[in-house]
């Protein structure tokens, strides 16, 4: 988490100012230090995460058993961000199954829940590929903007 943590405080110290103007953007195992800072941090303009999953653990495994060994715990932290979440995944996704996403959105605090993107026939890196990349982008243009109100 050293990473994420030192280009955040960069980013706010030298380029926004304000904490507020910071939206975090966690992509696949991206979406566990993400969701990680966002949890930990009050002033986060936003959270984007597209096709998270719940716990690393639980990609691999549905059983808890093993769950005292997961670094990234997504399932858990979610429930402490404080911010805007907008979540994105494919419904085709067979790498990280799409319900990993709709649980997700389940567990945001309602106050931060926004509309999710369950996109239809895309899996887990082809979402922006083709003629895709147009939603997409409208949809991220819509989340941000919709943060300034």
């Amino acid at each position: 988490y050293r990473d994420i943590k030192m280009v955040y405080e960069w980013v706010v110290n030298n380029l926004t100012k304000h904490e507020s103007n910071v939206v975090l953007y966690g992509q696949s195992v991206g979406s566990g230090p993400s969701c990680y800072l966002a949890s930990r941090r009050e002033n986060v303009g936003g959270l984007v995460l597209h096709s998270p999953f719940t716990s690393g653990m639980r990609v691999l495994t549905p059983s808890r058993a093993l769950a005292c060994l997961d670094i990234f715990p997504n399932i858990d932290r979610i429930k402490k961000v404080q911010c805007p979440v907008f979540i994105i995944h494919g419904k085709q996704d067979t790498e990280v199954s799409f319900q990993h996403g709709v649980a997700l959105q389940m567990a945001v605090r309602e106050d931060c829940r926004t509309d999710p993107w369950w996109v239809p026939d895309k899996g887990h890196n082809d979402i922006v590929d083709g003629p895709g990349i147009v939603e997409y982008i409208q949809r991220l243009n819509r989340f941000v903007r919709s943060l300034d109100d």
